[in-house]
């Protein structure tokens, strides 16, 4: 007796000698029963049911494309275990459009009525072979990219990878790969279950396949957005009111009256939060300031202010109550800052603006969320825009009030999602320099629309890495102090005249160049740099890998030295603020770089 068909479909006799039509499985069509998912057919539904779940010759190849493009050159290098996972879902994805390339060719095929047929024994062998080619590569890839990856190291003044890093690397992509197979053959085993169950109710295969298909990835988005998704946000803003209510070490409640959080403020120290604690606790005092330049000075206002729960509004309008308590409107300047999602604030550029005004100036900041910035960018990517708008427009109306002669300058900061939230506060460049006497933006996104508009308006000799806008008469951009002063082509520009900006950014620096024009088109800085012994010199633009590629550098973009990547430290914003006020960039500010690194606690942002 040879096995029976367990698809078969077969015609049983009932109570009343009715003929009862059995579909798949032996049952009443329609019927279903939840311990299918546990019985031991689906192995076969899922290793044999559907061709699609084959490797074939178009899959096979893309998955290796996708495996080796993961270990094309980027911006910056990756320890082991980030590059295996990135190798991982690179090679995830080369299997998918394959897969899709696959289903064309087998679609095509088959409205042309052409059939191949490869022997058993040929088809065994090239399995083998296939098989040994792709373990070899799996070697091979990672060990001939250390080249590059040990320049790109090298250059961020970082140690480079070794031969482990090749190896353990390729293991971990393979371990990530196999997850997301098994996770992928699972999809199509209930895509295959609904459409068997469907597929009698339907004149179509086709059309049961169609809503199997449709009604399974419709309930992972579901999943995804509605569980997953929303749970990580949930779990994000758990952990960062618990994180909130810690004070870290070292960090005390400021002693100043003109500092937010001290006894004297109208903001309990409790209440300001993990990031507000480390800005309001931070800064030069007025002794320290005289010490370092010997010169007389005052003593630096600090405000901020956290949610809480509150509205925006509410905390915008605690700000400035925190400003009208501590009589800024006396200083010479306020600075505006643009906090990052959690609400910090990038110490090393406040404090340089603080020391070189001499302390005669004010800070405002606020936190606007109590998210990461990534996570902030995908919920709610305008809040910082609609954040920095309210707090500079509130300040903004605040000194229109007063007698000309006794306004303080306003001047702006930010860094990455603050510098793009900061941006967002102006129109257009010409609203920019009605505003405000100056700014240094850190590490902006060049997606933001004014950074994008200064960045369009370069002269034609110049590049999108370092623009030249107007001769630099207002606005320059630079990545050391030498780029503040001295154009592309060598020469020194010519008079800076207020009001003066400044956006660092970094040649490596993911967050800058990052954006989703890069999934359909080349970058102008990639034509721009080849050729240079730069990490951008050496990559070469390929739609969706190269947007991969610089999105995969975001993780471990402050995982570098100073003045690499998204770090943007003392030597770079003591001149940079030396210029936007009026000073020389290229004199010798070694005192106050050398107090910032000894004051400025390496915390994490």
């Amino acid at each position: 007796m040879g096995l029976q068909n367990p698809f078969a479909r077969r015609r049983l006799i009932g109570r009343n000698g009715r003929i009862l039509n059995r579909g798949r499985l032996g049952r009443p069509v329609g019927a279903f029963r939840f311990s299918d998912l546990f019985e031991s057919r689906w192995k076969l539904a899922l290793f044999s049911a559907d061709k699609l779940a084959s490797l074939t010759v178009p899959e096979a190849t893309t998955a290796i494309g996708g495996y080796a493009a993961s270990y094309s050159p980027s911006l910056l290098p990756r320890p082991w275990y980030w590059q295996g996972l990135v190798a991982g879902l690179g090679t995830m994805f080369g299997y998918q459009s394959g897969l899709l390339l696959s289903w064309t060719i087998s679609a095509v095929a088959e409205k042309l009525g052409v059939e191949v047929t490869i022997k058993p024994g040929l088809r065994q062998g090239g399995m083998l072979a296939g098989a040994t080619l792709a373990g070899l590569g799996a070697i091979a890839i990672p060990l001939r990219s250390l080249r590059w990856h040990r320049k790109n190291a090298d250059y961020v003044h970082k140690p480079g990878p070794d031969a482990f890093w090749a190896v353990a690397s390729a293991a971990a992509a393979y371990g990530v790969f196999f997850l997301l197979m098994a996770q992928w053959k699972g999809t199509l085993w209930l895509i295959n279950q609904l459409a068997g169950r469907l597929h009698h109710r339907f004149a179509f295969g086709l059309v049961a396949r169609l809503i199997s298909t449709l009604v399974v990835l419709a309930t992972i988005l579901v999943v995804l957005d509605q569980v997953i998704l929303r749970g990580v946000i949930g779990v994000a803003i758990t952990a960062s009111a618990k994180v909130d209510l810690r004070t870290p070490v070292n960090v005390f409640q400021p002693t100043t009256p003109l500092h937010s959080g001290s006894a004297e403020s109208l903001v309990k120290w409790d209440d300001l939060g993990l990031q507000g604690k480390r800005f309001t606790c931070a800064g030069p005092s007025r002794e320290r300031i005289v010490e370092v330049l010997g010169e007389p000075a005052r003593q630096p206002v600090r405000a901020y202010a956290s949610m809480n729960g509150r509205g925006l509004d509410e905390v915008t309008q605690t700000v400035l109550a925190e400003l009208d308590r501590m009589d800024a409107w006396s200083r010479k300047a306020i600075l505006v800052v643009t906090t990052t999602g959690r609400g910090n604030v990038n110490e090393w550029s406040t404090s340089a603006f603080e020391f070189l005004m001499r302390g005669d100036c004010a800070t405002a900041a606020m936190q606007y969320s109590g998210l990461p910035s990534a996570v902030t960018m995908i919920s709610s990517k305008q809040v910082p825009v609609h954040a920095s708008r309210l707090l500079f427009g509130a300040i903004e109306q605040r000194i229109a009030g007063l007698p000309a002669s006794r306004r303080p300058k306003l001047y702006l900061a930010g860094e990455s999602l603050g510098a793009f939230g900061s941006n967002g506060i102006f129109d257009s460049p010409d609203d920019l320099l009605t505003r405000a006497a100056g700014g240094v933006w850190t590490g902006c996104p060049t997606f933001a629309p004014l950074q994008t508009a200064l960045t369009r308006a370069r002269s034609a000799d110049s590049t999108a890495v370092r623009p030249v806008v107007d001769e630099g008469r207002h606005v320059r951009f630079a990545m050391n102090p030498d780029e503040l002063v001295i154009d592309p082509s060598g020469l020194r520009f010519g008079e800076w005249v207020e009001p003066r900006f400044v956006y660092l950014q970094n040649d490596t620096d993911p967050v800058v160049w990052w954006g989703s024009h890069l999934l359909w088109r080349r970058p102008e800085w990639l034509d721009e740099m080849a050729g240079t012994n730069t990490p951008m010199g050496q990559m070469t633009w390929w739609p969706f890998i190269t947007f991969w590629q610089i999105a995969a550098d975001m993780p471990v973009c402050r995982s570098v030295g100073a003045g690499f990547g998204h770090k943007y430290h003392a030597a770079q914003c003591v001149p940079a603020w030396a210029g936007v006020l009026g000073l020389d960039p290229k004199a010798d500010w070694t005192h106050v770089v050398a107090a910032l690194n000894t004051d400025v606690p390496p915390v994490a942002p």
